[in-house]
């Protein structure tokens, strides 16, 4: 090994210093100086420049040497090193370097550095004089192999590699992925890093690699915000043949429907019926009634209750009799329900049925009546929809919460009767709340919740994908995303279907992703009839990759999901519904970065 000079890396020769290793006087042989230790090297011997004392960062003649000594052992992946195991071999891409001068005119350059296996900090103390040299061989995005020593940093307490031998460049090992299908698809779920704490690139990165692929467009929908549009506009020039789609991924409120379902403007001291029911799961479609409680309440005072045991004809799951103490001796002296049901809408009458959540417990009614081929029409009040307007301050508004707010008692709540009673109560002095607002009746009950922007706030929300169709969309995006910001934030920028109706024109509206509309009422065996409703309203459906939604299977909280295959067949359903309403169905992906060593980045932040 030679030392190689800053000019060139070619040591000179010349005859005075080839006679000077000759034997002198007295036998010696003055053998060369090189190589003797790396701190403080060549500080004061000549370069072989006369008066140049400047020694390079580099010991070795070969030109990819970039710094210290030349070195051919192989390199391990950096997911192996995860102690200190002595000196190492790695190779990985440059992603970060930064510089601390520290005293002594000496600065500490950390190189950071990955394989995509894993990443680790490089760190070497250089003279200042050398600095400009180290920088003009090693920067950011760069590719190397270096050898060095691993140890446990005592500064940052985090496994490092110091002591660096050497590092050499080397050719870029990773693979770049192409898209090779004849015919390129268009991505119409993108996001970029502008969605906050999720997704990870740059809109400019995706664009480039969306047009290197050969597709024709993409879709920027970031969460909540179009902050990503100016860059992507400086991206893409007017002339290329490419187009950037310009949307947002919504969070759609359904202000549309009434506090009171299919209301005859009846009397608010007219009869109702205030009632609960416990089941065996939150299907209607899969899961029975175990439990029927119900109140009626007649000119704001209660004149009548009905309770009784259901028998389902299947064993209660532990998870229920343990939430609500019923257990299948209970249930299995009362008869099934196609007998007490029957009794229950009999003891209804032409009363308005109320319950907290009532679409729960009236979507069980439905589908029981559908069942036994009896009329499924009713008109019904939902006493959450209620307490939203009524009671704006409260931040959850769960049966025992709106109880507790307006000092009512609830004893063995999750019990039918018992929670029938609460609501009953609760209702009975919502009923006296409208009348001191002169609300009378369920027309001017309508009225009342109309456009409400605290209600909407409460509201539960669902991802829409809302693209602009051309200038005049794009406006109207603009205008309901500001809307969304100023008037109806709550935990997330809200778009009221009220105020998307208003401003449609030039709009195209997706069903979007698993937090859609249309993905959790399948996923919630929601009736034909209301699936029928959610697909009119959307332009089109989307269906997006297995991986998207794997989280689902095993999930305590999902039980509809428990293999791929029920992710295929949800899948699907979505596709039939698109025929038979004549909807496009589009395959997205949803992308959130853009590569698959990428997705760490994202599932760090998403953990934050």
């Amino acid at each position: 090994e030679t030392i190689s000079p800053v000019s060139d890396g070619i040591k000179p020769v010349d005859a005075g210093k080839t006679a000077a290793a000759k034997p002198q006087s007295g036998g010696k042989t003055e053998k060369p100086q090189l190589n003797k230790g790396r701190k403080g090297w060549g500080r004061d011997k000549d370069s072989g420049f006369g008066e140049d004392r400047k020694f390079s960062v580099k010991r070795s003649n070969n030109p990819d040497v970039l710094y210290g000594r030349d070195f051919e052992d192989e390199p391990i992946p950096l997911e192996q090193i995860v102690e200190e195991m002595g000196e190492v071999t790695v190779r990985g891409k440059i992603l970060n370097m930064e510089e601390r001068e520290l005293r002594g005119a000496r600065t500490i350059v950390t190189l950071t550095v990955s394989d995509f296996t894993d990443t680790i900090h490089i760190k070497m103390f250089t003279r200042n004089e050398q600095l400009e040299e180290l920088r003009s061989k090693i920067s950011a995005g760069g590719f190397v192999k270096l050898k060095g020593m691993t140890t446990l940093d005592r500064f940052d307490h985090e496994l490092t590699i110091s002591s660096v031998v050497g590092i050499k460049k080397i050719a870029d090992f990773t693979t770049s992925r192409m898209d090779y299908s004849y015919k390129k698809r268009v991505e119409l779920h993108c996001h970029t890093k502008m969605s906050d704490m999720d997704g990870v690139t740059d809109a400019s990165v995706l664009l480039k690699r969306a047009k290197a692929w050969g597709m024709p467009a993409l879709a920027i929908t970031d969460h909540g915000c179009v902050q990503a549009f100016t860059e992507a506009s400086h991206t893409i020039s007017k002339d290329e043949d490419f187009k950037v789609i310009y949307g947002v991924e919504g969070y759609l409120v359904d202000d549309l429907k009434e506090l009171v379902e299919n209301s005859k403007g009846q009397s608010l001291d007219d009869p109702y019926v205030v009632f609960d029911l416990e089941t065996t799961g939150l299907s209607a479609v899969n899961n029975k009634i175990i439990e029927i409680g119900a109140v009626k309440v007649e000119k704001g005072v209660i004149t009548d209750k009905f309770s009784t045991f259901v028998n389902p004809d299947v064993p209660i799951p532990f998870d229920i009799e343990k939430l609500t103490s019923i257990n299948d001796a209970m249930v299995l002296p009362y008869p099934k329900i196609d007998v007490i049901l029957p009794q229950f809408l009999e003891f209804v009458g032409d009363g308005v049925l109320v319950a907290h959540n009532a679409g729960f417990d009236v979507g069980f009614i439905e589908q029981n009546c559908r069942s036994l081929g009896l009329s499924d029409e009713f008109v019904y009040l939902d006493t959450v929809a209620l307490a939203r307007v009524l009671l704006p301050t409260l931040s959850k508004y769960k049966l025992n919460i709106v109880a507790k707010a307006l000092n009512i008692s609830l004893e063995n709540h999750h019990r039918a009767v018992d929670d029938a009673g609460a609501t009953a109560e609760i209702f009975v002095k919502f009923i006296d709340m409208l009348k001191e607002r002169e609300i009378y009746d369920l027309k001017g009950l309508n009225h009342f919740g109309e456009h409400n922007a605290d209600s909407i706030r409460k509201l539960p929300s669902y991802h829409a994908i809302i693209l602009a169709r051309n200038d005049i969309g794009r406006t109207n995006l603009y205008t309901l995303v500001s809307k969304s910001h100023l008037e109806y934030f709550g935990r997330q920028p809200r778009i009221p279907k009220s105020e998307f109706s208003k401003y449609r024109e030039g709009l195209i509206l997706g069903s979007a992703c698993e937090a859609g509309e249309l993905y959790q009422a399948i996923l919630n065996d929601k009736s034909e009839e209301r699936i029928a409703r959610i697909v009119d309203y959307y332009d089109y459906l989307e269906v997006q990759p297995l991986g998207n939604n794997k989280f689902m299977i095993g999930s305590d909280r999902i039980t509809k999901v428990n293999s791929e295959e029920d992710l295929r067949e949800i899948n699907r359903k979505i596709i039939k519904l698109g025929e038979k309403f004549n909807k496009p169905v589009v395959a997205t992906c949803d992308v959130h970065f853009l590569d698959p060593e990428d997705e760490v980045y994202r599932r760090i932040i998403m953990t934050g």
